[in-house]
């Protein structure tokens, strides 16, 4: 009993320590965020944003990133306070992010309360309609945090008018809120969502107002509450432009237009003696140079004719790698050169996933993209992610002689149609001659197909217990194929791991063959979408599934559970964030 009770107290206080550990694992806590927005009747914003935090370090003196700001803004002020009172706060940087720096460095568990209040110069708001009515719709949000914020608050101080004598919270009914025309979307999502007064003493009016609060929001969590007001209350919109007003000043006196040069009567008899033959003399030299002349002979540069070599109807002879690259799969241009490397046993397959090869024959006759590939086997195995463009490379330069008359069109159709076919093109095949092995040409072609082979099961009881039982020849086709392709699709698993976020979007290759320029900054986006392409095309193998899935869905579905886009999603959203 003893022993129990010990250790269960010790697995209390490590959970405390790990906790301790936890908690200081954030530079400081983010307890609050007070976001106190007046919107303007031009669609612009007053912003008061107050950050309380608890300094769980010591000896800060700055928040390294504070923003994204909205652009074009003005900073009105800055202001902190801390245990010790009121301290100098300003802003460095800009326009976008900026450093907020601190008069005094903070202590370690003590809590600051930074305060920065801008204006944001143009309209906030986005037209729209509603029943047919013009709406605005706020397209504005508070800055995100790298940390987790224990809560933040947003007061939106809108300019409609209450009633006369609505001045407390309680007395904004739903109905007084229904009668502005006010409309608001999924409220029930935040901690907490209500409408209150807000009075304004120097012109004794009082405007609607809402409050609207969330706790425990997580790391780079939004908070976006979406709200429409009608377009007279709102008088633009994002695209109207908002000249910044001027501060009135006391009038200025009308300037009396004066001669550019005062002169007695004496001077100007003076002048007009000497400038009489200077002036003629201008006027004479004008008239000599605009004398009419023959026009010189003037060089005409040839007309440049663009000639394309591509032919109606040409189709090149493609293999089924270079087939793979042409069609924009990289995973399986990769694994196809794989098999054939295995095939002629220049090289021996470790291990499928993770993919691990070994080299048998390295003197053997091979082309200039199996001799890339088995260049780039490391020690261990494995292949060196950084020589997959060189491999694809080599594929390029072995098509590219081959393309330069096809006609593109009735090439990727032609062996769309070849891929299709290619497991009809095999049963018919063993159908007229049988053979205990796969010719490696069918192998190939039904593993571009991404078709999976027909689970064929013996079922009874007629045409109605489901489908009839295959014929001997059928069965034995299936079952000398099955191993293969099993085996190419974790192949084809090992080779994904292998160039996932690495390999250079299929298609820019492809687009060189044809003279296509690349344009600057896609590399790095290709380089993700090939491997999720790839990743998505070899995952879905199965029949059923890729009938019965429309691509445009599959293509969503992959985009929004990809880790790589996930990851960029994450870098973009990190790279946007306020952080200390």
């Amino acid at each position: 009993m003893r022993r129990i009770v010990l250790a269960c107290l010790m697995v209390l206080t490590l959970w405390g320590l790990a906790g301790a550990a936890l908690a200081q694992g954030d530079p400081v806590t983010v307890d609050n965020v007070d976001v106190y927005a007046v919107v303007l009747s031009d669609g612009r914003l007053d912003v008061r944003y107050t950050l309380t935090f608890t300094e769980n370090e010591a000896g800060r003196d700055r928040i390294r990133e504070l923003g994204r700001f909205d652009q074009p803004h003005t900073i009105v002020s800055t202001s902190g306070s801390g245990p010790d009172g009121a301290f100098t706060v300003n802003l460095t940087g800009g326009p976008e992010i900026y450093e907020v720096n601190f008069e005094q460095p903070t202590r370690r568990g003590e809590q600051y309360v930074i305060q920065v209040r801008y204006a944001i110069d143009r309209s906030v708001f986005d037209d729209t309609q509603i029943n047919g009515q013009p709406y605005r719709v706020i397209a504005w949000a508070p800055f995100e945090w790298a940390l987790p914020i224990a809560r933040q608050e947003i007061r939106y101080i809108l300019p409609i008018e209450l009633p006369e004598g609505v001045d407390e919270a309680e007395e904004v009914t739903d109905a007084i809120v229904d009668a502005t025309g006010l409309i608001t979307e999924d409220t029930a999502q935040f901690d907490r969502w209500v409408y209150f007064a807000t009075p304004d003493e120097p012109s004794g009016n009082t405007y609607l107002s809402i409050l609207v609060r969330e706790d425990n929001l997580a790391p780079q969590q939004a908070m976006r509450p979406v709200f429409y007001l009608p377009a007279a209350v709102i008088s633009t919109t994002q695209a109207t432009p908002i000249p910044l007003r001027p501060t009135p000043g006391e009038p200025q006196p009308t300037a009396t237009p004066a001669p550019l040069l005062a002169l007695t009567p004496e001077a100007r008899g003076l002048v007009g003696c000497v400038s009489a033959p200077v002036v003629l003399g201008v006027l004479g030299a004008l008239a000599w140079g605009l004398r009419r002349r023959k026009p010189e002979p003037t060089y005409e540069p040839p007309e440049i004719e663009i000639e394309t070599f591509q032919t109606p109807g040409v189709v090149p002879s493609l293999n089924a790698i270079e087939t793979a690259f042409y069609m924009g799969n990289s995973t399986k241009t990769i694994t196809l050169i794989v098999m054939a490397l295995e095939r002629r046993g220049i090289i021996n397959i470790v291990n499928r996933v993770p993919l691990q090869l070994e080299v048998l024959q390295p003197d053997a006759q091979m082309n200039a993209y199996e001799h890339a590939l088995v260049d780039a086997i490391l020690e261990d195995g494995t292949i060196d992610k950084a020589r997959i463009p060189t491999i694809l490379e080599a594929v390029a330069s072995v098509v590219q002689p081959k393309m330069w008359n096809a006609d593109p069109e009735a090439t990727r159709r032609t062996y769309q149609k070849h891929i299709d076919n290619a497991w009809d093109e095999y049963q018919r095949e063993w159908r007229r001659n049988p053979t205990p092995t796969v010719r490696p040409v069918f192998i190939d072609w039904i593993f571009l197909s991404g078709r999976s082979l027909p689970r064929t099961v013996s079922v009874g009881g007629g045409a109605a217990a489901g489908p009839r039982e295959p014929g001997p020849m059928v069965r034995a086709a299936e079952e000398a194929i099955r191993p293969l392709e099993s085996m190419a699709t974790e192949l084809a698993q090992g080779v994904e791991q292998t160039i996932t976020g690495t390999v250079q979007r299929i298609e820019e290759g492809v687009g060189r063959i044809f003279g296509d320029t690349p344009q600057i900054g896609e590399a790095g986006y290709d380089a993700c979408h090939s491997a999720c392409h790839s990743a998505c095309h070899s995952a879905c193998v199965h029949d059923a599934c890729h009938s019965a899935c429309v691509h445009d869905a599959c293509h969503s579905a992959c985009h929004s559970a990809c880790v790589c886009h996930s990851a960029c999603h994450s870098a973009c959203h990190s790279a946007c964030v306020s952080r200390f």
